[in-house]
């Protein structure tokens, strides 16, 4: 009993000490990132803006992958420099945020058509933003590959798309390594998918459309003529 009596002053200050190290702990800047470790290359056009209940415009080449980010900590944590890039260049490929759709596609919805179902899509924002605290933000990432003359060496070589964000936690390990300068120093999340060969799949796969797009008129036509000479 003494020896509290003659060290109160020093229990109370290990006890405020360790009372501040659990609350530092418990407001540590920490989150659950849950990749999927699949990118799924969707159907030539399959994903589309709906506006209004009609479709304003689609994406030919689109992979998709989804990301679910667990904030358990009590406050909100700010990401930044969400993107989608070719790791053999560091070179950024189109990823769809509500903020980078085309002039006109504004307020639209992201679908994704498999078959006869089709699926709103949740696409970010821009390619920063806030994961609240206590919480799950789940998002879909579609990367597009545009297939125009200024990207044509790009795609031609591109065998790997790589998915990766940062948030303001400065950090000496887990860099990322294609940063530059005064980001290298932030904490960061990544993923890289294989999609070697997709060149010749796509191919295939826009002869096959064509041709089932061309007998499904065929066929149409077939029946208008038949219905014609019915009546």
């Amino acid at each position: 009993m003494n020896f509290f009596i003659n060290h109160w002053e020093a229990i109370i200050a290990s006890l405020s000490f360790l009372m501040s190290v659990y609350t530092l702990w418990k407001n540590r800047t920490k989150i659950d990132v849950q990749w999927n470790h699949n990118i799924e290359e969707a159907g030539i056009d399959s994903v589309y803006c709906l506006k209004k209940n009609k479709n304003v415009g689609s994406y030919n080449f689109s992979y998709i992958t989804h990301v679910d980010v667990i904030n358990p900590s009590p406050r909100d944590i700010g990401y930044f420099d969400l993107r989608a890039f070719n790791p053999e260049t560091n070179h950024n490929l189109h990823l769809l945020t509500k903020q980078s759709l085309t002039l006109g596609y504004e307020g639209s919805t992201i679908v994704h058509s498999v078959g006869k179902e089709r699926y709103r899509m949740i696409i970010p924002e821009r390619n920063s933003g806030v994961f609240k605290a206590n919480s799950i933000t789940k998002l879909d990432l579609v990367v597009v590959l545009n297939n125009s003359k200024d990207s044509y060496k790009e795609l031609e070589s591109l065998n790997t798309i790589a998915v990766s964000f940062r948030i303001a936690k400065f950090v000496i390990s887990n860099r990322d390594p294609f940063a530059r300068g005064m980001f290298r120093h932030y904490w960061y999340q990544g993923m890289k998918y294989d999609i070697n060969g997709w060149q010749t799949r796509r191919t295939k796969q826009a002869a096959m459309q064509q041709s089932a797009s061309a007998h499904q008129k065929k066929t149409s036509l077939k029946g208008l003529l038949s219905n014609f000479l019915q009546s």
